[in-house]
Protein backbone atom coordinates (compact mmCIF):
# COMPACT_ATOMS: atom_id res chain seq x y z
CA UNK A 1 0.00 0.00 0.00
CA UNK A 2 2.90 2.29 -0.79
CA UNK A 3 0.64 4.41 -2.66
CA UNK A 4 -1.84 5.14 0.02
CA UNK A 5 0.64 6.50 2.44
CA UNK A 6 2.23 9.13 0.08
CA UNK A 7 -1.49 10.92 0.09
CA UNK A 8 -1.25 14.10 1.58
CA UNK A 9 -3.64 16.79 3.65
CA UNK A 10 -6.63 15.06 5.85
CA UNK A 11 -6.91 11.81 3.80
CA UNK A 12 -3.56 11.37 4.19
CA UNK A 13 -3.80 11.67 7.90
CA UNK A 14 -7.08 9.19 7.66
CA UNK A 15 -5.62 6.24 5.83
CA UNK A 16 -2.55 6.68 8.11
CA UNK A 17 -5.12 6.45 10.98
CA UNK A 18 -7.14 3.56 9.54
CA UNK A 19 -3.84 1.96 8.83
CA UNK A 20 -2.49 1.95 11.74
CA UNK A 21 -5.68 1.28 13.71
CA UNK A 22 -6.55 -1.73 11.65
CA UNK A 23 -3.28 -3.42 13.28
CA UNK A 24 -4.37 -2.41 16.82
CA UNK A 25 -7.70 -4.07 15.84
CA UNK A 26 -5.92 -7.33 15.23
CA UNK A 27 -4.30 -7.12 18.60
CA UNK A 28 -7.78 -6.61 20.32
CA UNK A 29 -9.28 -9.47 18.15
CA UNK A 30 -6.29 -11.97 19.69
CA UNK A 31 -6.79 -10.94 22.95
CA UNK A 32 -10.21 -11.39 22.63
CA UNK A 33 -9.98 -15.37 21.77
CA UNK A 34 -7.23 -15.65 24.58
CA UNK A 35 -10.03 -14.20 27.18
CA UNK A 36 -12.58 -16.54 26.01
CA UNK A 37 -10.71 -19.63 25.77
CA UNK A 38 -10.00 -18.52 29.74
CA UNK A 39 -13.64 -18.52 29.76
CA UNK A 40 -13.43 -22.38 28.66
CA UNK A 41 -11.72 -23.18 31.70
CA UNK A 42 -13.25 -20.37 34.19
CA UNK A 43 -16.56 -19.95 33.45
CA UNK A 44 -16.23 -17.19 35.78
CA UNK A 45 -14.75 -15.08 33.01
CA UNK A 46 -17.24 -15.19 30.80
CA UNK A 47 -19.02 -11.36 31.83
CA UNK A 48 -15.50 -10.17 31.02
CA UNK A 49 -15.35 -11.83 27.82
CA UNK A 50 -19.12 -10.48 26.78
CA UNK A 51 -18.07 -6.98 27.72
CA UNK A 52 -14.99 -7.24 25.80
CA UNK A 53 -16.70 -8.47 22.77
CA UNK A 54 -18.57 -5.13 22.98
CA UNK A 55 -15.78 -2.94 23.46
CA UNK A 56 -14.07 -4.74 20.73
CA UNK A 57 -17.23 -4.35 18.56
CA UNK A 58 -17.70 -0.57 19.30
CA UNK A 59 -13.59 -0.27 18.16
CA UNK A 60 -13.98 -2.30 15.33
CA UNK A 61 -17.30 0.04 14.32
CA UNK A 62 -14.88 3.38 14.82
CA UNK A 63 -12.58 1.80 12.05
CA UNK A 64 -15.72 1.16 10.00
CA UNK A 65 -16.20 4.60 10.38
CA UNK A 66 -12.57 5.81 9.47
CA UNK A 67 -13.38 3.40 6.17
CA UNK A 68 -16.58 5.25 5.31
CA UNK A 69 -15.03 8.57 5.91
CA UNK A 70 -12.38 7.48 3.02
CA UNK A 71 -14.81 5.77 0.66
CA UNK A 72 -16.57 9.33 1.18
CA UNK A 73 -13.19 11.17 0.38
CA UNK A 74 -13.10 9.35 -2.74
CA UNK A 75 -10.31 7.01 -1.32
CA UNK A 76 -10.95 3.10 -2.38
CA UNK A 77 -9.07 0.22 -1.01
CA UNK A 78 -5.82 -1.07 -3.01
CA UNK A 79 -8.58 -4.32 -3.77
CA UNK A 80 -12.37 -4.30 -4.00
CA UNK A 81 -12.37 -7.12 -1.30
CA UNK A 82 -11.11 -4.91 1.24
CA UNK A 83 -14.85 -4.24 1.14
CA UNK A 84 -15.94 -7.23 2.03
CA UNK A 85 -13.54 -8.04 4.24
CA UNK A 86 -14.20 -4.92 6.31
CA UNK A 87 -18.29 -5.45 7.21
CA UNK A 88 -17.68 -9.15 7.76
CA UNK A 89 -15.27 -8.08 10.39
CA UNK A 90 -17.93 -5.82 11.65
CA UNK A 91 -20.64 -8.66 11.81
CA UNK A 92 -18.34 -11.72 13.09
CA UNK A 93 -18.62 -10.46 16.89
CA UNK A 94 -22.08 -9.70 17.38
CA UNK A 95 -23.15 -12.98 15.51
CA UNK A 96 -20.47 -14.87 17.66
CA UNK A 97 -22.37 -13.69 20.39
CA UNK A 98 -26.07 -14.24 19.24
CA UNK A 99 -25.00 -17.83 18.18
CA UNK A 100 -23.72 -18.19 21.64
CA UNK A 101 -27.03 -18.14 23.89
CA UNK A 102 -28.10 -21.22 25.28
CA UNK A 103 -27.98 -23.30 28.90
CA UNK A 104 -23.80 -23.70 28.72
CA UNK A 105 -20.98 -21.52 29.41
CA UNK A 106 -18.57 -23.57 28.63
CA UNK A 107 -19.91 -24.03 24.82
CA UNK A 108 -20.47 -19.77 24.86
CA UNK A 109 -17.17 -19.40 25.40
CA UNK A 110 -15.93 -21.51 22.64
CA UNK A 111 -18.39 -19.98 20.62
CA UNK A 112 -16.84 -16.50 21.57
CA UNK A 113 -13.36 -17.72 20.47
CA UNK A 114 -14.10 -18.73 17.56
CA UNK A 115 -16.02 -15.57 16.63
CA UNK A 116 -12.97 -13.05 17.97
CA UNK A 117 -10.79 -15.83 15.98
CA UNK A 118 -13.18 -15.43 12.68
CA UNK A 119 -13.13 -11.76 12.91
CA UNK A 120 -9.34 -11.55 13.59
CA UNK A 121 -8.85 -13.66 10.64
CA UNK A 122 -11.12 -11.48 8.70
CA UNK A 123 -9.13 -8.00 9.41
CA UNK A 124 -5.94 -9.39 8.85
CA UNK A 125 -7.11 -10.50 5.47
CA UNK A 126 -8.74 -6.73 5.14
CA UNK A 127 -5.44 -5.49 5.68
CA UNK A 128 -3.79 -7.95 3.52
CA UNK A 129 -6.35 -6.00 0.61
CA UNK A 130 -5.88 -2.43 2.16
Amino acid sequence: MPHLLAASGAAGVLISVHQRYGYALVAVLVIGALLSLWAVRDERRLPTVRAYLWLSFAAVTLQAVFGIALLIAGRRPAEGLHLLYGPLTWVALPFALLLARGPSARREAWILAAGFTVAFLLAVRAIMTG
